[in-house]
């Protein structure tokens, strides 16, 4: 069993600048001398290049490289420490599919949280050049540094400078932050199994020289021959054959081997083949753009939950054909630069699929996925609330609105048996109704007049339709003028105000199909002395309170009311006593018809409770 001791560079990195060369230049003219060099790395490989070893400037071997580009289930390089394939793994690079740049792991694959992973960029079509980042220890602390690996034609530093300077594998590694060369490989043309020397200018760090040695092996344009494909005399095709090729000729057909084929057999490649080097050369145009940073994972559950946004639930907050392109285009627009609205849409999105999903099982997923959104978007809200203006005005309106909807739409709490614990529930959702109000009113002094100005356009209410609200209302305004006359401390203007607001809601109710928007209009409107009398629970505002379930009673079928209409309604019937539920009777025969609460014996003897 082979023992594997520590490398030659220290394990400690220390900090960036601190030990560079007096070496200025970064031409290929002026490559430093081969005595500057601090560190130097002799790699050779074995008869085949299936794999590869690297020592030190004393021939002491410190790694074990393993070719396995031939098992597309394996990074095709592995670096173990020591002299053989047992011992642990340092390093790896794959070369992914259809493209130029391979990945680099510093680390052990089987550790997923001890790894790092690092992106080898090729800089051009003709593969001179590649870009890596990595962490480095600077003296302001951890920063990231770019280097590159660039080709250089020119006399190496080796003894036999003839030698080299015929090589197009010779590679300078350059620092972007100082301009500097750090470090020089120089390939070993002639020499059956000597690849070439790493001679490292600076002291970075192991992981720093280890990744280097790494990017100069990737980069090498031999790339390993399996032994099978050596047999055969036959070129290796790797899974991304075109991916360290310099030149942007496609790679080297196979050479057919002496022996015959069996009869029958096309020589031809097959589709899949074709297939994939034609892709290759989508990769290949790509790479003119490609950028430095890594592209993040696809959130699958947030793109279904902004499809759901704006296939279905965008129609939820608007009030007609005439609104929809406002939430389902502009809003969105809106919420790429706004994430609380992002993450609003998606709450409510999330939410709609929550109450209306057929397979019950994956509901609580779905509102748990709701409340998370939720809670992130009112954390972000609430932060850019004493500061609404021109650049996010229609960000928080939009916000402000969805909002109610999401509370209308939250599964109530189990059944209670104190019936006050629905109209509660309800009372709180028009305090936060009368509360976004506020918002609103900021926000639409600065969109008022532009595209989204269309929202607060509303048809004047049918005359006819108001009148007939406010006969059916009539008896209540009796009622409260009678009140008043009794009791020197009824509010009448509260209740009258509270009243001519109710007739507008019927009217407008009356108009079209009712919305949350009419109704919170009604809570909104109210003065605040009205909402005092319904915390308090006046008997009459309960009364006004019970009308107002008619409206939500004709909302059932919309996903985010429910029921929330009725099981008020059998609330307050319950809450209220003799003497005020004949002013409530007719509207619980329209919600409950035949099941009326008065025709259920559970209700028996209910009445005698007194109202605070």
């Amino acid at each position: 069993m082979a023992t594997y001791e520590p490398s030659l560079v220290p394990n400690d990195p220390t900090l960036v600048g601190s030990r560079l060369s007096d070496y200025e230049g970064s031409v290929d003219e002026k490559l430093p001398s081969e005595q500057s060099a601090s560190h130097v790395y002799q790699i050779h490989n074995t008869l085949f290049r299936n794999h590869y070893n690297v020592s030190n400037a004393q021939g002491k071997q410190l790694y074990r490289v393993e070719n396995s580009s031939c098992r597309p289930k394996k990074p095709d390089l592995t670096f173990h420490a020591g002299s053989d394939e047992n011992g642990p793994t340092v390093a790896v690079c794959k070369f992914l599919h259809f493209s130029r740049h391979p990945k680099v792991g510093l680390g052990d694959p089987n550790d997923i949280n001890g790894i790092k992973y690092e992106d080898l960029l090729a800089q051009d079509h003709r593969h001179a050049k590649y870009r890596w980042q990595m962490t480095m220890q600077t003296a302001r602390g951890p920063e990231r540094h770019s280097f590159l690996c660039t080709r250089t034609h020119s006399v190496g530093i080796k003894e036999d400078h003839k030698t080299n300077s015929l090589s197009n594998r010779n590679f300078k590694l350059v620092d972007e932050q100082t301009g500097k060369v750090v470090g020089v490989f120089t390939n070993a043309v002639w020499k059956n199994r000597e690849t070439g020397r790493l001679h490292m200018y600076v002291d970075y760090g192991q992981e720093f020289d280890l990744m280097a040695l790494v990017t100069v092996l990737a980069c090498d344009e031999l790339r390993p021959s399996c032994s099978n494909c050596s047999k055969r005399l036959a070129t290796c095709e790797y899974d991304s054959s075109a991916s360290l090729l310099w030149t942007n000729e496609e790679p080297p057909s196979r050479i057919r081997s002496k022996k015959s084929s069996p009869a029958g057999v096309s020589q031809s490649e097959s589709p899949a083949a074709t297939t994939a080097n034609s892709l290759n050369i989508l990769g290949r145009w790509g790479d003119v753009f490609a950028a430095s940073q890594a592209v993040p994972s696809l959130n699958i559950t947030d793109l279904e939950l902004m499809m759901q946004w704006c296939n279905s639930t965008h129609k939820s907050v608007s009030r007609g054909e005439h609104t929809d392109h406002i939430w389902r285009f502009r809003a969105s627009e809106e919420a790429i630069t706004h994430p609380f609205l992002m993450h609003g849409l998606l709450a409510l999105s999330s939410l709609h699929i929550a109450r209306t999903k057929h397979d019950t099982q994956k509901r609580p997923v779905y509102l748990s996925t709701a409340v998370a959104h939720q809670a992130q978007a009112l954390a972000l809200f609430r932060e850019r609330l004493s500061d609404i203006n021109s650049s996010n005005a229609r960000a928080m309106f939009a916000f402000a609105s969805v909002v109610v909807y999401y509370t209308f739409g939250l599964p109530h709490a189990p059944e209670s048996s104190d019936p006050w614990a629905n109209v509660d529930d309800l009372l709180q959702i028009f305090t936060l109704a009368r509360g976004v109000q506020q918002i609103l009113k900021q926000a639409t002094s600065v969109i008022k007049n532009d595209e989204w100005s269309i929202i607060f356009k509303v048809e004047d209410l049918n005359e006819d339709y108001l009148r007939d609200a406010q006969s059916s209302l009539e008896r209540l305004y009796e009622l409260n003028n009678a009140c008043g006359a009794q009791d020197d401390t009824h509010d009448i203007a509260a209740y009258e105000n509270a009243l001519d607001r109710l007739a507008e809601m019927l009217a407008e109710a009356r108009t079209g199909m009712p919305s949350v928007s009419t109704s919170s209009r009604w809570a909104i409107r109210q003065l605040p002395e009205f909402m005092e009398l319904l915390r308090e629970r006046k008997p009459l505002a309960l009364v006004i309170l019970a009308y107002h379930c008619v409206v939500f009673h004709h909302l059932r079928d919309a996903w985010y009311m429910g029921d929330r209409g009725s099981r008020v309604a059998r609330a307050l019937w319950d809450i209220l006593d003799d003497e005020w539920r004949p002013l409530i009777e007719s509207h619980m025969l329209e919600i409950f018809g035949k099941t009326h609460p008065t025709n259920t014996p559970d209700t028996a003897g209910i009445g005698q409770q007194e109202i605070d």
